[in-house]
């Protein structure tokens, strides 16, 4: 049926397929607290809670302006999330990005005013 040594390409291939699944079928809600980084024009660290009713709320860090901003937002059930600081006081960031099912949080962010861009990066923080 398959030439001699060529079979385990194909053998590969088929446990690939169903580990990753496996893995998919593991992920059921990106609720959770995550901690990342983001970087860019503006640069520095986020906390947030995605809660069960797919709120989010938390607090970012700018190391270039020095401050902490809290921040609030919202995160679908396929983990598609957004969030933005609040406060008159606040630069006022966009983040945007996905939650995937190994629980990593990966997106841009933006000021408003799109003066500023960049990417950010984080994971669930386990107890």
């Amino acid at each position: 049926m398959f030439a001699r040594g060529k079979s385990w390409p194909l053998a590969l291939a088929a446990v690939l397929v169903f580990a990753g699944a496996s893995f998919a079928a593991a992920y059921s809600s990106p609720t959770g607290n995550y901690r990342g980084t983001f970087i860019g024009d503006d640069y520095g660290s986020f906390l947030v809670d995605v809660n069960p009713d797919g709120s989010i709320t938390g607090v970012v860090h700018s190391n270039v302006s020095f401050m902490d901003m809290e921040v609030t937002g919202t995160c679908a059930p396929d983990g598609d999330c957004d969030f933005t600081t609040v406060g008159n006081e606040a630069i006022h960031f966009y983040f945007l990005g996905k939650i995937d099912f190994m629980n990593r949080f990966i997106g841009k962010w933006a000021y408003l005013d799109n003066s500023a861009r960049g990417s950010f990066y984080g994971m669930i923080q386990k107890d």
